[in-house]
């Protein structure tokens, strides 16, 4: 089968990628978007850290801005799409639909910078870009698809190239542990940097033919941009003074990068951090009894972070393991009639099925046996206090007496205590599946 076919095939079944109604276009479905989303929480996080905020800027973006920066036009200027006019009415001026924001945020820095005490500026967003491509692929090259861009100015030059280096090992962090592929990192030649940028720092991931494919960048822009676009500060000294900038970006490549690198012959192998579903709980056969054992397992999980779902779209049960196998679930809990006359669960991995992880949820440990007859105890203890305490609450209106009846301290008390160990066990062995 044709290596194209396959990757397109993957990608739909798996419920990452619609092909949208122009050429390059796509549609994230709630997989894709998910996943997406997934990836956005964990760059975030990263962000955070260095103080980055968030903020969202115009699509359209005026063609002047562009003929500023000479260099960085002649990077981007035939992957322009360009607006001419509105309706019957030629614009005097055209609008460029945004391949990238360094002009739009520089406009903004010269109109908001004034003193050093404002800096740093870190800013950060997430949005849609737009690049003429003529040859297109899912998620490698189209014509319209998400990225994050950071961009930032700082006093100094050694505080903006640091800056650009730590955003590029964060990226390197995160493609290697989280997406869990290989990488190549390093800095680009003078031919192959960003236009505009003085140094430019990559992180490739090494696909299994051995292709490199750029799925994060970040840039060193000296005062380039900032001279270009007019943007000033009055520096401790009270001179007028060019800030120095950075940009940063990732994109949906990386989604991509995930459905050529992690496959087998069933489909999608999702790694666990940026999976839509990382449980898939399937069920032998639909009925009363292993419905309720599953609402039994997935109320203890509700209290966790685990993003989980019950496959039940397709009446057979093998049906149910492909669906989820094809969506990539890096687990699977299987439950059958034997599995609820055990009271036990047992995870799956998906990528090694020989790995195995059967955990009983029902029988006591030596922990159970040991500290639950204490707690219970102690739990009585404080349920007839309680009881005590209402009955003497004379301050209470007479209806409030008659209609509410005193809270079960012993019955909730152990309930907690025993949803919470159950956590504990189910944690504790979904830990030891990842391992």
């Amino acid at each position: 089968m044709n290596k194209q076919i396959e990757y397109n095939k993957v990608l739909l079944e798996s419920g990452l990628f619609f092909p949208g109604p122009s050429k390059g276009s796509f549609i994230l479905p709630p997989n894709g978007l998910i996943l997406w989303q997934n990836i956005q929480n964990i760059l975030k996080q990263k962000f955070v850290k260095y103080g980055a905020k968030d903020v969202s800027l115009p699509t359209l973006i005026p063609y002047s801005f562009f003929q500023k920066e000479k260099q960085h036009i002649q990077g981007f200027s035939p992957e322009f799409f360009q607006i001419q006019q509105i309706g019957e009415k030629k614009l005097t001026e055209p609008l460029v639909l945004r391949p990238t924001s360094e002009v739009l945020f520089y406009d903004w820095f010269r109109q908001s910078l004034r003193s050093y005490q404002q800096l740093p500026f870190l800013y950060n967003q997430w949005c849609q870009v737009f690049r003429a491509e003529k040859n297109t692929k899912p998620f490698l090259r189209n014509t319209e698809f998400f990225w994050q861009e950071g961009h930032t100015l700082h006093e100094s030059t050694e505080e903006a190239q640091e800056f650009a280096q730590k955003i590029w090992q964060e990226y390197q962090d995160y493609v290697e542990k989280n997406l869990c592929l290989a990488i190549i990192a390093g800095q680009k030649s003078e031919k192959e940097k960003f236009a505009g940028a003085l140094e430019s720092y990559t992180v490739e991931c090494l696909l299994p033919d051995g292709q490199c494919l750029q799925l994060a960048t970040s840039h060193y822009f000296g005062d380039n941009f900032c001279r270009v676009m007019d943007v000033k500060f009055q520096n401790k000294q009270n001179q007028l003074q060019y800030p120095f900038s950075t940009s940063w970006g990732t994109s949906t490549r990386s989604i991509g990068a995930l459905a050529l690198s992690h496959v087998d012959n069933w489909g999608l192998i999702l790694p666990f951090d940026v999976a839509p579903v990382q449980i898939a709980f399937i069920l032998v056969k639909e009925n009363e009894e292993l419905i309720n054992y599953y609402q039994e397992i997935s109320k203890v999980l509700l209290f966790t972070k685990y993003r989980y779902r019950l496959y039940n779209q397709n009446k057979q049960f093998n049906l149910n393991i492909l669906q989820a196998d094809k969506e990539g679930c890096p687990l699977k809990i299987i439950l059958g009639p034997e599995e609820l006359k055990k009271g036990e669960i047992t995870l799956i991995r998906r990528d090694d099925i020989e790995k195995k992880i059967t955990i009983n949820i029902i029988a006591k440990s030596e922990f159970e046996a040991k500290y639950f007859p204490l707690f219970e105890d102690y739990a009585e203890k404080l349920s007839k206090i309680g009881l005590e305490e209402y009955k003497k609450n004379e301050e209470a209106p007479k209806n409030w007496k008659n209609e509410i009846k005193p809270v079960n301290i012993k019955e909730q008390m152990m309930e907690g205590l025993k949803r919470g160990h159950k956590q504990g066990k189910i944690f504790r062995a979904i830990t030891q599946a990842r391992e």
